[in-house]
């Protein structure tokens, strides 16, 4: 059964005591800390404000008349067991507050408090529910993908922009020319297309490199998938073209892991080959363009292990997946993957950590970069649609590095 959500302001706080005093005084200090209070005198009144889909925190004293503390925090917990819920002790305490640790409260205070340590508290358990809240739209977002009738999963806008090429290849039958660097799924991709267009054929992989074995041509009913042309030398893709030219009009796909035109400019490729080939092009972007996809793969890539018999904990992946988006993902997808694997046996190292400002810009850069492009460089627009005020986005970019302009359509 789905519960309910109740709109609820930013950075909430549920403050819940009997004394009238106590309320209005730490309600201040909330206030003067960014904080928007919600206060109640009683359980009952509390309760009501209490869902899974609250986006703050719980302060609660323990000692009211009717239900107490405790009982507030096993009726959200009953609810929502990532609530954070903060209880209020009298002074010296100690045996109560360690019952409420026990009972799975996020954090104890003696009363009076003082200010400074409520507002620290109060901001920490803060970013636990943010980060919880975060992991759920993340799942929403997968169960959605998976929806898609096309099987390239991802939230972000390039993927959206790859799914309706894959979609418009699928509908005509020409040879494709996939480029993107190795890993990012070019192979991927290509099986998609086939699929589209007939399930019934599968693909012929042959990776090209000479000397070059002509032999491997011969794939009977199924699609050449040529990997890599740029590593056959000259002769060997004049042979190439000359046997795909005997072939007629059937539709093969072809991969490269370098600019195409770059290649072909240069002499790399032979122009009648790219001809041939490159009727339709779709690129495939690496991980870097498409941070926001990378918590969304790392769960499925994880869920394939689970499901092959890895003995790993759902808490245990959220944890992981923290601060993967900020990683530098060289390898794209395999390394995705492998490491996606190493969590779920039990073999990840921790060895080399990345320091949280590094994984926030990281993450941060992703996240205008994807906006810039999607918007075509036009600065204004983009910070207006990532609700910042337009000094605020310039002086990101700056600090960042990033150019508006090499993002506008030429």
């Amino acid at each position: 059964m789905t519960t309910e959500i109740t709109p609820t302001p930013r950075n909430p706080v549920l403050l819940v005591d009997d004394d009238a005093m106590i309320r209005e005084a730490l309600g201040q200090t909330l206030e003067l800390g960014g904080y928007a209070p919600i206060t109640a005198a009683s359980f009952i009144e509390a309760k009501d404000h209490i869902s899974e889909g609250f986006t703050g925190v719980i302060i609660s004293d323990i000692r009211m008349p009717g239900k107490d503390g405790f009982a507030l925090l096993e009726y959200t917990h009953q609810l929502d067991d990532a609530l954070p819920v903060i209880l209020l002790t009298g002074e010296g305490d100690v045996p109560t507050a360690v019952r409420g640790i026990s009972g799975g409260a996020y954090d104890f205070l003696e009363k009076p408090c003082d200010p400074k340590l409520l507002l620290e508290v109060v901001e920490k358990a803060m970013r636990t529910r943010a980060l919880v809240m975060e992991n759920r739209a993340l799942k929403d977002a997968l169960d959605q993908a998976l929806h898609e009738t096309i099987g390239f999963l991802g939230v972000s806008a390039v993927s959206h922009d790859l799914r309706q090429r894959i979609r418009q290849a699928g509908r005509v039958g020409s040879s494709v020319l996939i480029s993107g660097a190795r890993g990012a799924g070019r192979g991927h991709v290509a099986r998609l297309v086939q699929e589209l267009r007939d399930a019934a054929s599968g693909l012929h992989r042959v990776d090209c490199v000479s000397p070059f074995d002509h032999a491997t041509l011969e794939c009977g009913a199924e699609v050449l998938l040529l990997c890599d042309i740029e590593r056959l030398d000259e002769g060997d893709q004049v042979r190439l073209l000359q046997h795909l030219k005997t072939r007629g009009d059937q539709a093969v796909f072809a991969t490269t892991g370098q600019d195409i035109d770059d290649l072909v400019h240069s002499g790399v490729v032979h122009d009648d080959l790219f001809y041939h080939l490159c009727v339709m092009r779709i690129h495939v972007p690496p991980l870097t363009e498409r941070r926001e996809d990378i918590p969304i793969l790392f769960d499925k890539f994880l869920r394939e292990e689970i499901d092959a018999g890895a003995q790993i904990t759902s808490a245990e992946g959220r944890l992981a997946a923290q601060g993967l988006a900020g990683l530098d993902w060289s390898g794209n997808l395999r390394a995705l993957r492998n490491h996606a694997k190493r969590v779920a046996w039990g073999l990840a190292s921790n060895s080399e950590p990345v320091s949280l400002k590094i994984q926030l810009e990281r993450v941060e850069r992703g996240i205008i970069e994807d906006a810039l492009r999607r918007y075509a460089g036009h600065a204004t627009q983009t910070a207006h649609v990532l609700g910042l005020p337009r000094k605020t986005f310039y002086d990101r970019l700056a600090k960042l590095g990033i150019k508006a302009e090499g993002f506008r359509e030429s």
